[in-house]
């Protein structure tokens, strides 16, 4: 259910780009096949990751980064087609960056806890400091998760 409502966030991410990027006078309008492309990409996604998981001793890719690889494959995609215009980079770009903030959310939240809980003072750190600890709290989070991903993939696939 939870993959649903990433997959539909997705969706309006794609919507709201799109919309903005028409009323962009700056911008070059992207060519609406663009946006069908990238919805299209989604759509077939959780079929993927289906088969991706009866495929014995395939490391397994959190969803999240499934959404980005097709974004950046409809990237490719959309400079590869001689009918189509290339699209400005930013549309990409920030359905990306949505896609990112949840787990900048998520450490945030993370390290808040970690403070509150250790009863730690922050007052006198620099902003920058605490940006690149949040970076490497994701950074290890990532790490973790994949551990333990790999390693119940290994029980799956054992049972």
């Amino acid at each position: 259910m939870a993959k649903k409502n990433i997959l539909d966030l997705i969706v309006n991410t794609i919507n709201d780009v799109q919309q903005k990027n028409q009323a962009n006078p700056k911008e070059p309008t992207a060519d609406p096949n663009l946006f069908d492309l990238l919805k299209n990409r989604l759509a077939k996604l959780e079929q993927k990751q289906v088969n991706k998981r009866t495929q014995k001793g395939k490391s397994p890719i959190s969803f999240l980064d499934r959404i980005k690889n097709e974004i950046e494959g409809a990237r490719k995609d959309n400079r590869k087609d001689p009918n189509q215009e290339t699209a400005p980079s930013s549309i990409f770009d920030n359905i990306i960056k949505k896609i990112d903030e949840r787990p900048k959310r998520q450490a945030s939240a993370g390290i808040r806890k970690i403070v509150e809980d250790y009863n730690i003072d922050l007052n006198g750190v620099p902003r920058e400091i605490i940006q690149q600890i949040q970076t490497r709290y994701i950074q290890d989070r990532r790490k973790f998760d994949q551990q333990y991903a790999q390693a119940l993939n290994e029980l799956s696939n054992k049972y």
